[in-house]
């Protein structure tokens, strides 16, 4: 088990009673249908349906939710969401000083919370995946989200942060990188969205239709016409893709991948992690090249060695 410092991500608090009516008018994610207490993927688009922000979206109440997202992200995501937050009762605030986050990896991460946080002490309040476990810490609210079975987040008040830290390094937790955290996305197949390619992909290209982060259903949210339309058409002509390259300089979010040395670009970088002597990634690329069997590279000449993914990319959301 390792714990990780997450001071690279940031969230935005939304609270008020017209929380829940405000967010599923915007957002790609349905929040009505998710119960209360539990955590989903979503994303935030501009008209044309290019994403904004994507983020982990924690409902503690239909009153008070917390987007999770790279902290570069957090000030643009929060200025596009108050443009239509002023007719709703809501508030929308930056929590990323006051609050810090943390993260449990490895094997059976969610038992484990359960046990180093005490969260078994109440009936029915085991952590397990996509639920939000609210704990006690020095008699400071924190919350507990299980993102999935092996990976939970911790957000605890920014002054319990270290003593917090200690608790759980004593009990035998040990320290770990927020790179390894982001390798955990990768394997997973789990996008982040940052600054750098913000109103770059539309959510298909990212494969959120297919992480339950897009709701066919639930009406109209700022940009649900482009998106749906591309769904009913097809019409997406890139799509995410899991793979490797050799060591070497980590390539940036949104850096251009091209089809051969001085070829045309054919997709982009959604985030990349050292894996030992390889860099693990996540790009979104061309669906027809990769069919062609074409090789792929970043511009410094490193050819993309392509790797399954975990989930059926090729999957009808709509079936």
């Amino acid at each position: 088990m390792r714990l990780i410092d997450l001071s690279p991500l940031g969230a935005i608090a939304i609270s008020g009673p017209d929380s829940q009516k405000f967010l599923q008018g915007q957002l790609t994610c349905d929040l009505v249908n998710l119960p209360d207490g539990q955590l989903t993927l979503g994303s935030h688009c501009n008209p044309k349906g290019r994403m904004i922000s994507a983020f982990f979206a924690l409902k503690l109440s239909q009153s008070e939710f917390v987007l999770l997202m790279p902290r570069d992200l957090v000030t643009t995501a929060l200025a596009a969401l108050k443009k239509y937050a002023v007719f709703f009762k809501t508030e929308l605030s930056d929590i990323s000083e006051e609050q810090r986050w943390l993260a449990l990896c490895g094997r059976d991460a969610c038992q484990a919370a359960n046990t180093l946080l005490a969260l078994s002490n109440t009936p029915d309040a085991d952590l397990i995946p996509h639920q939000l476990r609210p704990f006690d810490h020095n008699g400071h609210p924190a919350l507990a989200a299980g993102l999935s079975e092996r990976n939970v987040v911790l957000q605890v008040p920014a002054e319990q942060a270290a003593d917090i830290w200690q608790k759980l390094a004593s009990n035998g937790v040990e320290p770990g990188s927020y790179q390894q955290w982001l390798l955990q996305l990768i394997d997973s197949g789990v996008p982040l969205v940052y600054q750098s390619t913000s109103e770059v992909f539309i959510p298909q290209m990212l494969n959120l239709h297919l992480l339950d982060a897009v709701s066919f259903k639930k009406g109209c949210y700022t940009g649900q016409e482009v998106v749906a339309r591309m769904q009913y058409l097809g019409a997406t002509k890139r799509r995410m893709y899991r793979a490797q390259i050799d060591s070497g300089e980590l390539p940036a979010p949104g850096e251009e991948i091209f089809t051969a040395a001085g070829g045309s670009s054919t997709g982009n970088i959604v985030q990349a992690s050292p894996q030992g002597e390889d860099t693990a990634l996540l790009a979104v690329l061309t669906k027809s090249k990769v069919a062609d069997g074409e090789s792929l590279q970043l511009k410094d000449g490193r050819v993309l060695e392509l790797l399954e993914l975990p989930y059926d990319a090729d999957a009808d959301p709509l079936a």
